[in-house]
């Protein structure tokens, strides 16, 4: 006897997922957005545009627009207390002896993931790190640090290379903060020459693309 298959979870418009992401609700997007292989925790935002090829999102996370996140990612691991018998989270609770934690603070701190920011495949980004506009964190770095707008870091643990544009070009690119605007707008301004874009957006701008969330309902299956 044939047996009918549960039908595919409705997704919101301009949320693509594949099927295997699974997302803690409550969890909320800007469209368009894509999210390949993931794990999601709850609380999570993602901001127009940006996308994550494969990875653990932890909960309390905030992503901005046109963030482009490799493979193997891990956003917001939790710290592990060092000074007490067990570093074993789940111990710890079980026990009632999870708090106090001199480290809690910092683990219910928000991750704040900027816009523009270029995350490389197996990077580890650490609970509660902020990660300015424009970054960029190279493959299998490890960051347990803020990260400055528009550096450019690598390496265990994760230390600064070089900015990728002078001082005062970043602070026009902070100011203009491009990715307010609409992308129909920004298709039209010449992007590879970033002088000549910074004039254009310096000069008469158009209004303001708003961040609108959309709330995901719970997902069968996810």
């Amino acid at each position: 006897m044939h047996q009918a298959k549960n039908p595919a979870p409705q997704l919101p418009a301009g949320l693509t997922l594949l099927p295997d992401t699974r997302i803690n609700m409550p969890f909320y997007f800007e469209p368009p957005v894509s999210i390949g292989t993931a794990n999601i925790g709850a609380n999570v935002r993602i901001g127009r545009n940006s996308f994550l090829n494969e990875g653990v999102i932890r909960e309390h996370t905030t992503i901005g627009r046109y963030c482009s996140i490799g493979r193997k990612v891990t956003i917001a691991a939790p710290h592990h207390p060092l000074q007490y018998m067990t570093s074993h989270l789940g111990l710890l609770a079980a026990s009632g002896q999870g708090a106090p934690n001199p480290d809690h603070a910092e683990n219910e701190r928000e991750t704040l993931i900027g816009n523009d920011v270029w995350i490389g495949d197996n990077a580890f980004i650490r609970r509660g790190v902020r990660i300015g506009d424009g970054a960029v964190i190279g493959a299998s770095a490890v960051v347990t640090r803020d990260v400055a707008p528009y550096a450019i870091m690598a390496g265990v643990p994760a230390r600064l290379l070089r900015y990728r544009f002078d001082t005062q070009t970043i602070e026009r690119l902070l100011a203009a903060a491009w990715w307010r605007y609409e992308e129909e707008y920004l298709g039209r301004l010449p992007l590879r020459d970033v002088a000549a874009t910074l004039d254009i957006l310096e000069g008469r701008r158009p209004a303001e693309a708003p961040i609108l969330y959309t709330r995901v309902p719970p997902l069968a299956g996810t």
